[in-house]
């Protein structure tokens, strides 16, 4: 009876240290906050109306910016030919209905 009770607490017990490991997974890093579903969402749909934006602009390589939105932040990050196209690039995607703020990152190759 005795090995019984013991393999029933060893599973219990592992049982639990997997709930523990496999729980604090899921992707997220510490301290950060899980934002809802819609705001995800919106994101997204911000950040594919500024691509839009860029790949509209015959003189810009849209391609090459990679853009990342968060709560109406853009972000654009890439490499343009020249000064002019990292301006265009800022102003197309500050005209995009639901940008608050630019941040560039572009660099000027």
């Amino acid at each position: 009876m005795r090995t019984g009770a013991v393999a029933v607490t060893a599973v219990l017990a592992l049982g639990g240290c997997v709930a523990t490991v496999v729980g604090t997974g899921g992707g997220n890093q510490a301290g950060q906050q899980q934002r809802p579903a819609a705001a995800l969402q919106a994101d997204a749909a911000l950040s594919a109306e500024v691509k839009a934006q860029l790949a509209a602009d015959m003189s810009l390589p849209a391609g090459a910016i990679s853009v990342d939105a968060r709560d109406g932040v853009v972000t654009l990050r890439g490499r343009v030919a020249s000064s002019a196209q990292r301006l265009a690039a800022e102003r197309d995607a500050r005209a995009t209905p639901g940008v608050k703020m630019v941040i560039s990152e572009l660099e000027v190759r």
